[in-house]
């Protein structure tokens, strides 16, 4: 994502929402779903699928890892 001038209001899907996301995609959860845990509307989430090349490509990996075993860097071996 490109960073704009402070101008005016904050956006509404920054690193936090996007690292919700798609932890909540991961984990088989709806659309819809994952916009309420982040605190989005799904209007919101299909703008930014549209419009923002990197916030795209972050939730699509998150759906591609969805029937994977996704290893936190907290697990022990």
């Amino acid at each position: 994502m490109e960073i704009k001038k402070a101008i005016g209001r904050p956006p509404k899907v920054n690193y936090r929402v996007i690292i919700k996301l798609a932890d909540s995609i991961q984990h088989n959860s709806t659309i819809t779903e994952a916009c309420r845990y982040a605190g989005i509307s799904r209007d919101t989430y299909y703008h930014y699928m549209n419009n923002e090349t990197v916030f795209a490509e972050k939730m699509t990996t998150a759906k591609d890892n969805q029937n994977r075993l996704v290893m936190s860097f907290l697990t022990v071996y």
